[in-house]
């Protein structure tokens, strides 16, 4: 898909959950590995994409700002890296922001159907620099390399 499906796509987020939603063909598979989430049907989905659209600056959810940096793809299926800040936000996946602006960056895949709606969708983003920049401390754990027979 193109750079300005990306942009609708990204500004149906801010509209409302039920704009994000609508861009999903029948049949759609939504993943977010990082959260674990794997989601088929409609109404989680709007319950999932209910908080990007929060226009409240008080709430503690933040306001979700999407950028796109990059689109590959064509009519059957893309690749989005994009930027994600929530200024506002009090907290992200659990950890508070204690003033700080969460924000992340990651990629989502999507495959469309011939009507040019998302069927599939899977994102990856980048959670351990995003609370490490929050002050939760991330402990790197180091690979011990297997014996190599001699």
């Amino acid at each position: 898909m193109s750079h300005t499906f990306a942009i609708k796509w990204l500004k149906a987020f801010r509209e409302s959950p039920e704009a994000i939603v609508a861009l999903y063909g029948d049949g759609f598979v939504f993943e977010d590995p990082i959260l674990g989430q794997k989601i088929t049907d409609r109404d989680e989905l709007l319950r999932v994409f209910a908080p990007y659209a929060n226009k409240d600056t008080e709430n503690g959810i933040g306001i979700n700002n999407f950028r796109i940096d990059e689109v590959v793809g064509d009519e059957k299926s893309a690749i989005y890296r994009w930027t994600w800040q929530a200024p506002t936000a009090t907290a992200f996946v659990g950890v508070p922001t204690n003033g700080k602006v969460p924000g992340t960056r990651g990629i989502t895949f999507h495959v469309y159907n011939d009507e040019g709606l998302i069927i599939k969708e899977a994102s990856l983003w980048d959670v351990a620099t995003a609370v490490g920049e929050l002050g939760l401390p991330i402990e790197s754990r180091s690979v011990t390399k297997p014996a190599v027979a001699a």
